[in-house]
């Protein structure tokens, strides 16, 4: 049975930049991969929201980190990530309950603030100025600074490339089915076909859709979460049009973003159809429709635009709380996990990275990752 210090499953943007992160401290690390690097949530087309702005407060310190993060990526990759920062507006029109209405934007500064992200309320004069062409009844925007976007693919396989540069191995097509903890700490993974790999120092299992099942089979442990395939939607931008920053709309659940090709993407969580057996998405056309109406709504100029395609075939996952789980299985204090992203774990990779090395090695839990327990979310733990 071969054996590596640490084995990192799942060949997305939070698996391959840990083993990146892994490497470059000295450690022995070798990543699994069921099909290909970034074939899950952490590929897809378009531009993919690198932001702090709006985050739950539990995430703010990772979101924190990770922005001072993303500007050095490309030098310490070795390979672009198309990472940009434009920063986004937030635009709000209408006081409404809860936290979607403009009079929630100061105690929102506030919070923001506090946790060191920058931000700002802009009036609608200031708005014009920043991005002319948004609807009339735009009351304010929050804008925050150093959000930005980058290409989620190329940034998973840049991180893959630099992990293998610093002697990590990666292997695709190897799959695993399950994994059984032993008294010294170290793990045997069981792979596809029958083969085991051992993990001697500690296991990180970052595979995201595969980590329900494999808790089940391995420890059982039931982990209340949920799949879901946000559907996509890119559209011709009119002669002339151009976003100066990412815009969103919290109330209609609306992001906006400009392509490298000029197009117009837009997104914001609503999700297609999905089949969690096959993985297979399928276009919502109601879905659709009301993304259409939103972005009318929300900027006139991109009325009875073109559809050019919509995709929805790359499914995360969600907990019930809408932050992840990054904690340990309950009992055995070696093997790692991050899931439930709830689209957030693009943006966070590069400082839940960190957090999984400092942990793993250091033997501390990081503060940062405190909130993101199993126990908060009553996961079933074995008897």
């Amino acid at each position: 049975m071969e054996s590596a210090e640490y084995v990192v499953v799942g060949g997305g943007v939070v698996g391959t930049a840990t083993a990146w992160s892994l490497a470059g401290r000295g450690a022995e690390v070798t990543l699994l991969e069921a099909n290909e690097l970034a074939s899950g949530a952490s590929g897809g087309p378009g531009r993919r929201g690198v932001r702090a702005g709006g985050r739950d407060l539990r995430e703010l310190p990772l979101a924190r980190r990770a922005q001072e993060l993303w500007p050095e990526l490309d030098t310490l990759l070795g390979a672009p990530t198309g990472y940009q920062r434009d920063g986004r507006l937030s635009l709000y029109d209408v006081e409404i309950a809860g936290t979607s209405g403009w009079q929630s934007l100061p105690a929102k500064v506030q919070a923001q603030q506090a946790a060191g992200v920058p931000c700002e309320i802009v009036d609608r004069a200031r708005l014009d100025e920043m991005q002319p062409g948004i609807a009339d009844e735009v009351e304010f925007a929050l804008y925050t600074p150093n959000d930005g976007t980058a290409d989620h693919p190329a940034t998973t396989r840049a991180f893959a490339k630099a992990a293998v540069e610093r002697g990590a191995t990666i292997a695709e097509h190897t799959g695993v089915t399950r994994f059984s903890p032993n008294e010294d700490g170290s793990v045997v993974l069981h792979l596809d076909g029958g083969d085991r790999l051992k993990a001697t120092r500690g296991v990180v299992l970052a595979a995201n859709r595969s980590i329900p099942r494999l808790l089940l089979d391995s420890a059982g442990v039931t982990l209340p979460m949920w799949e879901k395939a946000t559907q996509v939607t890119f559209v011709a931008a009119p002669t002339g049009f151009a976003l100066n920053h990412a815009v969103g709309h919290p109330r209609r659940s609306l992001s906006v973003k400009m392509t490298d090709e000029g197009s117009v993407m837009l997104s914001g969580g609503r999700p297609g159809g999905w089949d969690p057996v096959t993985g297979v998405g399928t276009p919502d056309p109601v879905v659709l429709r009301t993304a259409l109406a939103d972005l009318a709504a929300t900027l006139p100029a991109l009325s009875d635009v073109d559809v050019l395609a919509v995709d929805n075939n790359r499914a995360d996952t969600s907990t019930t709380d809408l932050i992840p789980v990054i904690d340990t299985v309950p009992g055995m204090a070696s093997v790692f996990v991050g899931t439930g992203w709830s689209g957030h774990g693009f943006a966070l990779a590069p400082a839940v990275a960190e957090a999984f090395t400092n942990w793993a090695l250091d033997g501390e839990r990081p503060d940062s990752v405190r909130p993101f327990t199993f126990e908060r979310l009553g996961a079933t733990r074995p008897n």
